[in-house]
């Protein structure tokens, strides 16, 4: 190329190229995209509106007390009685089949008036315990403190305990899912007209039985009676630990026996334990570690200790504890 027209191209092109970068560098810098158009029919968002907060959930229904008139009206089951299933159905607190005393059929049942309403099974809902007398014609009246469960709102007869033919209930009450009575029972000399065994009894709910948990006896106007002091009833417990208490008066050559229940009354282990009491008749004290990891023994677990008596194998004083292991 001729060096004449060679620089005044080379000018020309350098100021094209200066005129191209200063148009690239005038323009602004691009900023975020919120919305941003690609077609007609397509539309992305990047940025997600607040989505208004959810209701709570509703409370749950409360489940409606039971009334005496309820527990009065409802249906009972007394196979433990009877030896064969069969229910009755009480009107009004009563129930009768068959007019004739003498027959074989006959059959009468009455709720007490004692009543003790609270929580049986441990689901926060109060339930109730009644007494339910039964006569077959003659003159015993076969007493029951029967386990009455709330389901919902509707009464359930759910177990019965034999207390005695014609016995004095003096209260009647539930504390901590236990159901307790004060009982004038006959003893080994009393006439049936005329019980004069005192003693105060404790039953827990075990799925379709009514079990023994606490036993308190007078002999003579001396109390007989064994009082665990620790763990407190229903206390979270882990193991190891060790349950202690005292009896008032000191069982035959100083020996009590003790059990451990499952959650489902299932007897785990059993044994002896002695007590401390200086001489026959005075009150001493006992102990028993407790350790049943190794057996995976954990959840609502009964205690109990109790006296025998050395003449027939019955129970004199019970006492238990329910603990929740951990």
């Amino acid at each position: 190329m001729n060096r004449k027209l060679f620089f005044p191209v080379l000018a020309i092109m350098i100021v094209i190229l200066a005129c191209s970068v200063q148009i690239n560098t005038t323009d602004p810098p691009p900023t975020s995209i919120t919305n941003t158009s690609i077609s007609p029919e397509i539309t992305i968002i990047t940025e997600i509106p607040d989505l208004p907060a959810l209701p709570p959930p509703p409370p749950p229904p409360s489940v409606p007390e039971l009334s005496l008139d309820s527990l009065r009206n409802a249906i009972y089951d007394i196979s433990d009685f009877t030896g064969t299933p069969r229910t009755i159905t009480l009107v009004n607190g009563g129930y009768a089949s068959g007019s004739d005393p003498a027959s074989a059929d006959f059959l009468t049942a009455f709720l007490g008036e004692l009543v003790a309403f609270g929580d049986l099974n441990y689901d926060g809902v109060n339930d109730a315990a009644v007494l339910l007398g039964i006569n077959t014609g003659g003159t015993g009246t076969f007493t029951y403190v029967a386990a009455v469960l709330n389901i919902g709102g509707a009464p359930v007869h759910a177990a019965s305990v034999f207390i005695d033919d014609r016995p004095v209930i003096g209260s009647l009450s539930i504390t901590s899912g236990e159901i307790l009575s004060d009982n004038t029972i006959h003893g080994p000399d009393d006439p049936m007209c005329c019980p004069s065994f005192q003693t105060q009894q404790g039953f827990r709910l075990y799925g379709s039985h009514l079990v023994l948990t606490r036993r308190t006896t007078w002999f003579g106007g001396t109390q007989r009676a064994i009082n665990i002091n620790f763990p407190a009833d229903l206390a979270n417990l882990s193991y190891p630990f060790t349950v202690t208490g005292s009896v008032t008066v000191g069982p035959f050559e100083n020996t009590l026996a003790y059990s451990v229940y499952s959650p489902d009354n299932t007897l785990i282990t059993n044994g002896s334990v002695m007590t401390d009491s200086p001489d026959a008749g005075l009150p001493g004290n006992f102990s028993l570690p407790v350790n049943l990891s190794m057996a995976g023994v954990y959840g609502l677990v009964r205690i109990e200790f109790k006296e025998l008596s050395m003449a027939d194998g019955s129970v004199l004083t019970l006492d238990s504890v329910l603990v929740n292991l951990q």
